[in-house]
């Protein structure tokens, strides 16, 4: 019921006639309906018809802009009340009212300008305590007690759209940043299974190229693995890059690779010809998934740069699970001859930045660095509690 009220108010307050709002037409024309009605009815008597008739005129009329220009609206019914008070007896009939509520409210929910607001409200209240002296009335309080009630209506009226404009513009933004968060994230998973994927297939092909000038039946095993990396690489490039057209329809998503697909890694670098070794200490129970896939890239981000500046040596991968954290450490053997491979640099290169990042993003640290062997370590620690998963 209420979504329905919803839809129907906001298909009124977006139509529009000869430039105003219908809502606010429809509303003078309805009160200028009654209020020619009873002045020509003389329903109360108030006057002569050419008072009375007119008056009932501006005032209904000048309600269609209540929102456009609310100030302007109430100086005009105030006007015309005041001139047919003078002129005979003030407006008492029920659709004067009517206007007379309907602008105290409507300068408290149009009017930006609080002094402004606050101004309109008094002249409403001075102009009917006028009526009132007028006529010899004693309703002042009464007056103070309904238009002041309204004004206040208005003005926290004004005051809640205000703050559901609000919401809205900071709900917009933050869409705006989960969609860029989002966009990043796909962009450091292209990065490391791109990079990962053409330095195993680069070593690879190396092999074969090696193997076809003596045996070539030798190069049939790595352009074997060669297949299987790249349609590996493309099958995740293929779901990474259908994130980037997910829909809202809540459809299943792909699952992101974690820590227990590790083996899965370690035996396509073997086949790139890098001995790695694998060491599992704890178990990993309820382990956040951000933390999971952090851990995961880390680790082949790892071998990546093995791959890349050390070539076919040996190389430990370690896994330890803390009750407070989880620990992956990539450490490798100096290579056989340091001249020929370029030596790693820690923190250069644009792997070593995003796999920093990862671990920041789940409030993890990053050691990277030579080792007193000659070789090179990767090590990071993500907590169990990740910020953000």
């Amino acid at each position: 019921m209420v979504c329905k009220v919803t839809r129907w108010s906001g298909r009124w307050r977006g139509r529009s006639f000869v430039g105003l709002p219908l809502a606010d037409v429809v509303i003078a024309g309805v009160l200028c309906v009654l209020g020619v009605a009873s002045a020509a009815t003389r329903h109360p008597p108030e006057g002569a018809l050419s008072v009375t008739v007119p008056t009932a005129l501006v005032m209904t009329a000048a309600l269609a802009w209540r929102t456009r220009a609310p100030f302007t609206a109430l100086i005009a019914v105030l006007l015309a009340g005041e001139a047919q008070t003078l002129a005979s007896t003030p407006p008492g009939s029920l659709w004067a009212f009517a206007c007379y509520l309907v602008v105290a409210y409507s300068v408290a929910a149009k009017t930006s300008a609080e002094g402004r607001a606050a101004i309109g409200g008094g002249l409403v209240v001075s102009a009917l305590w006028l009526q009132e002296w007028d006529d010899h009335g004693v309703d002042y309080v009464f007056v103070v007690i309904v238009f002041g009630g309204v004004w206040l209506l208005g003005r926290a009226a004004r005051q809640w759209q205000a703050r559901v404009t609000n919401a809205e513009a900071h709900q917009d933004e933050r869409a705006h940043v989960a969609v860029a968060e989002e966009r990043a994230r796909i962009a450091r998973e292209l990065h490391d299974l791109v990079a990962h994927g053409v330095s195993v297939i680069a070593i690879l092909a190396d092999a074969a190229e090696a193997a076809l000038d003596h045996d070539p039946d030798l190069a049939r095993e790595p352009l074997r693995a060669i297949k299987t990396s790249s349609r590996e690489a493309l099958d995740e490039m293929r779901r990474l890059l259908a994130l980037l057209r997910i829909d809202d329809s809540g459809g299943p998503r792909s699952p992101q690779p974690g820590l227990s697909d590790l083996p899965g890694l370690v035996d396509s670098v073997e086949q790139a010809g890098l001995p790695v070794s694998l060491s599992i200490e704890g178990t990993a129970d309820h382990l956040p998934p951000g933390v999971d896939l952090a851990a995961y890239r880390i680790v082949q981000e790892g071998l990546t740069n093995v791959l890349k500046h050390a070539g076919a040596v040996k190389t430990r991968v370690l896994v330890r699970y803390a009750a407070d954290a989880v620990t992956v450490a990539v450490s490798n053997d100096a290579p056989p001859d340091p001249d020929s491979v370029p030596a790693p640099r820690p923190g250069g290169g644009h792997g070593l930045v995003g796999v920093r990042e990862r671990a920041a993003i789940v409030g993890g640290e990053m050691v990277v660095g030579p080792d007193d062997g000659g070789g090179f370590t990767m090590q990071a620690r993500l907590p169990r509690n990740a910020v953000r998963s």
